[in-house]
């Protein structure tokens, strides 16, 4: 990329100049020299916010190479619409700047990755290269649930990847906060904690918050004060706001009145059809005319409505959106929003932030102060229009128990009408000096022990996590996804293959729990430590469910019904791999490779990866140590047998890697990891330093043997060894044979299963006592991070 100035930067990404707001955060306020630090980030809808962070953070991290600025950009949003479209500008952006996103081939040097963390397990390898920029949009469900080591929709045994490297290196921004509800508190308590001197990580990870309609006092929590100077902020000046562009959006004129349809309890009956009439009389041919509702089966049922023949409108120009339609329907229905020309789209909280459309005509329900501003911005949002008009739909539940007024509360629906019953216009202008305080609402806040507990992913002994939804979205707010499969009469086994993104569809806990009671057949979800799909009664926050397709429930025109006699289309995938413990991903890899060979690739993997972060030489040396000693276990006579089966040749050699299909090991929960981290403590040199920690590092390189030992609920010790201590397949007394990797030979071993004991025995500490030590000196996010390391060296080494 040639030199030159962040202005021309700007506009060979965009086409356009940048607003004088967007150059002071990425140049700072001298033009020269941008801190990256916490911030808050308080700008009009329309005004380019989205372009200002994403540019700051490609012209200091890409473009001047800044080490100060961190490698990853987190955007975090509150809706799948919002992630979709956020991504398709930075694509494009990328692409303007000279191809900056990396292909996926060749080196990643000068090249940004680009990656989607939205609902279900994503192909992509982000987390393999810690070394690498990359930029992460996703929703706050995907992307806090993985800051919180209980990622949504992944493998269980990749969280600690994610938790160590999404609270390291990272520059967060979370965008249209006023849409997210308890994760604003959790993001806050998170750069808390990562802002300790105890527990920061290696690197920083400042947050940015954005919202045209920011609560600064809600950043305020017990773990992240308000700084003794203030929050370091960015804000329009006022002669931003006087003149340009700007001056044209700001001023905006967009009329509005109270509509003559009102939605009470006594009118929600004809509330559909009346509705379609009006806005089939105020449709203008060859606009956008936008409707936004509160709930999505009342948008469902407009939409419906709008259809009907005797209204005479072109049922292929009207849409649906929302937020419970799988991926292809969705995109059918948005592709029209963003097009040209006459359309009509009913929508709920999806298009109310951020959603770049501009319509003529707006017809809104009443909803909190905060989520009209934003509706508003749907509204001749650059200010080309001269006949704009808004239309708010008075919602009139009988008392606070009344669901009519769902998901706000009636308090806040009663501030909002007092607002709009007196405007007249309702441009950012007009709208500025309006000060509409939120209701109090009280919420959980995530604490330091939360996190020192979800540092441990081990499920408890009935085979669940802890719960972390309350810490994601408000109240009963949180989702689970949905897939569904023709299973006629036979259950799922182990050949049904687990959901491709395009199959998943969100839908409300509340309502999954619903459906799961309605139907005869529950919901089925995989079990990794059986190994088998079981009937899942409950479902929880962020879980994969699996329904038969003749239970109903989702439509392909209009998503998620809840309705049994529903009837949708159906995907069958033709590749994927169902996650279990048992499976060593990267072993069976259609090439013979030895043990040696890997391991020492491996080791210049890991000095490579940790020469370009800046890694001290100590915490290097020890990561070293770890990559050669972590496949040590694999040497086990079991281990050896499961990849060479009969074939006597190969039992010459010490093998990492088989070329034969895959095989089980014959002892059940077989993990060489934890064989190899035994090997070490039992044999690290007396002069060793950070003998727990290389050997936490060697056990957790798979992401199934962390911080505790214990057996498997289906998994049998030796014959007649009652008082025999027994683990993930390894047995008290077990024997490693010598191994030579390198000019490093590692002496013949036998296993000592003892660490499992509480207190103090024959080799000191217990595992857990050494590992609860390891973690409270290292802090969690650092110690998540260092182990990160290792997996992601081992994981490229093992493309063989």
């Amino acid at each position: 990329m040639p030199p030159c100035s962040f202005d021309h930067f700007f506009r060979e990404a965009t086409g356009f100049p940048p607003y004088d707001y967007q150059t002071r955060l990425a140049c700072g306020e001298n033009g020269e020299n941008a801190t990256c630090e916490s911030r808050l980030i308080s700008v009009p809808t329309g005004c380019g916010k989205t372009a200002a962070v994403v540019l700051a953070w490609i012209w200091n991290r890409v473009y001047l190479k800044r080490a100060d600025w961190p490698r990853r950009l987190v955007y975090c949003l509150p809706m799948r619409t919002l992630v979709e479209q956020t991504d398709g500008e930075t694509r494009k952006w990328l692409k303007n700047l000279g191809d900056l996103e990396w292909d996926g081939k060749g080196d990643h040097k000068d090249k940004v990755g680009r990656h989607l963390l939205r609902g279900g397990e994503e192909k992509t390898d982000w987390d393999l290269y810690p070394e690498d920029d990359a930029i992460l949009i996703g929703t706050q469900d995907m992307l806090l649930s993985r800051a919180l080591n209980r990622g949504y929709g992944m493998s269980r045994y990749r969280w600690p990847m994610h938790f160590g490297l999404l609270n390291d290196d990272c520059l967060w921004v979370l965008d249209e906060t006023q849409l997210m509800g308890v994760s604003v508190e959790t993001s806050a308590q998170l750069d808390g904690f990562r802002s300790r001197s105890d527990w920061a990580p290696p690197h920083a990870s400042p947050t940015w918050w954005m919202s045209a309609t920011l609560d600064p006092g809600r950043l305020e929590t017990i773990d992240h004060p308000v700084p003794a100077c203030g929050w370091a902020t960015v804000t329009l000046r006022e002669t931003e706001r006087s003149s340009g562009e700007v001056l044209k959006r700001w001023q905006a004129r967009k009329t509005i009145k109270k509509c003559g349809i009102t939605l009470a309890s006594d009118t929600q009956k004809d509330y559909p059809k009346q509705l379609a009439a009006l806005i089939a009389a105020k449709h203008k041919s060859g606009t956008l005319t936008l409707i936004v509702v509160n709930r999505v089966s009342r948008a469902r049922d407009i939409y419906k409505a709008l259809r009907d023949k005797k209204l005479n409108l072109n049922p292929s120009h009207i849409a649906l959106i929302h937020s419970r339609f799988r991926p292809a329907d969705r995109e059918r229905h948005t592709a029209l929003l963003f097009s040209e020309g006459d359309r009509i789209v009913v929508a709920t909280q999806a298009v109310e932030a951020g959603v770049d459309v501009s319509a003529r005509l707006l017809v809104t329900e009443l909803a909190p102060w905060s989520s009209l501003v934003q509706r508003f911005g749907r509204c001749n949002r650059s200010g080309d229009l001269l006949d704009a008009e808004v239309h708010w739909i008075d919602v009139q539940p009988k008392d606070e128990k009344d669901d009519l007024a769902l998901p706000y509360s009636e308090k806040s629906m009663k501030a909002s009408r007092d607002v709009a019953d007196n405007l007249s216009d309702a441009s950012p202008h007009s709208l500025a000096s309006i000060s509409v305080p939120e209701p109090d609402v009280i919420r959980p806040i995530l604490r330091q022990r939360d996190i020192i507990d979800l540092f441990d992913t081990t499920p408890d002994i009935c085979g669940r996590d802890l719960d972390i939804s309350r810490y994601i979205r408000d109240g009963n707010d949180n989702d689970v996804h949905l897939f569904w499969r023709k299973l006629g009469d036979t259950d799922p086994d182990e050949q049904t293959l687990p959901p491709e993104h395009c199959e998943l569809c969100r839908v409300p806990i509340g309502e999954a729990t619903k459906f799961f009671k309605n139907i005869s057949q529950r919901g089925w979800q995989w079990n990794p430590l059986k190994e088998i799909w079981e009937v899942a009664k409950h479902p929880r926050a962020g879980g994969r469910y699996l329904i038969d397709a003749a239970k109903g429930g989702y439509s392909d025109g209009e998503g998620w019904t809840g309705d049994p006699k529903s009837e949708m289309s159906t995907h069958l995938p033709s590749e994927g791999e169902l996650d279990a413990y048992r499976k060593d991903q990267g072993t069976f890899v259609r090439t013979w490779q030895t043990l040696a060979i890997h391991t020492e690739a491996v080791v210049r993997a890991t000095s490579g990866i940790c020469q370009k972060l800046n890694i001290d030489a100590d915490t290097t040396e020890a990561l070293n140590l770890a990559a050669v000693w972590h496949d040590v276990g694999k040497a086990h006579q079991k281990f050896q047998a499961m990849l060479c089966g009969e074939n006597a040749d190969r039992k010459k050699s010490i093998w990492a890697k088989s070329g034969n299909k895959e095989r089980k090991c014959e002892r059940v929960g077989f993990r060489h990891e934890l064989a190899s981290a035994l090997a070490w403590l039992l044999s690290a040199p007396s002069d060793a330093s950070h003998v727990d920690l290389v050997a936490y590092i060697i056990a957790a390189h798979h992401g199934k043997v962390r911080l505790s030992i214990r057996a498997l609920p289906n998994e049998k010790g030796p014959e007649g060894g009652i008082d025999t201590p027994y683990a993930r397949g390894i047995w008290h007394g077990d024997a490693l044979p010598s191994v030579q990797i390198g000019q490093v030979t590692i002496p013949p071993v036998t296993l000592d299963l003892y660490l499992m004991q509480m207190g103090k025995g024959e080799h000191g500490r217990s595992w857990l006592g050494r590992m609860v030590a390891l973690r409270g000196d290292l802090g969690p996010f650092r110690l998540a991070y260092l182990e990160t390391l290792l997996r992601a060296a081992d994981a490229r080494e093992s493309r063989v």
